[in-house]
């Protein structure tokens, strides 16, 4: 035990020196080279036709998946069970599951499935 303390003390101290800590971090918040949130160029959510398709690409990848959400449309909750047992949150189109849990059972009754609003 003695010896273990002998060899371990020194080298620790020995270790501390030799690599001292980094400096500490800073984070500084605000600027005046930043520019507003809310100053969006006129054409950012508006998706831009793909070249030589027929129908526009929405994504910011190009993808047609990405479609925007019509108003009117009725969106859902996934609904199926999740590793802590509680019904997943994730929102999705129709009553499908999300893409995680595609082909699970929804652990809640379809009315519960629907978002308000």
């Amino acid at each position: 035990m003695v010896l273990a303390c002998t060899l371990f003390v020194p080298g620790f101290l020995l270790g501390r020196l030799l690599n001292p800590s980094p400096p500490p971090l800073i984070v500084e918040r605000g600027g005046a080279g930043l520019a507003p949130l809310t100053a969006f160029p006129e054409s950012a959510g508006k998706p831009e036709p793909a070249r030589g398709a027929a129908e526009p690409a929405y994504g910011a990848d190009g993808t047609a998946n990405e479609r925007p959400t019509d108003p009117a449309e009725v969106v859902y909750v996934c609904g199926a069970r999740t590793k802590k047992g509680t019904p997943c949150q994730r929102r999705v189109r129709g009553p499908d599951r999300c893409w995680q849990h595609r082909g699970a059972r929804a652990i809640l009754p379809p009315s519960k499935l629907v978002v308000p609003g």
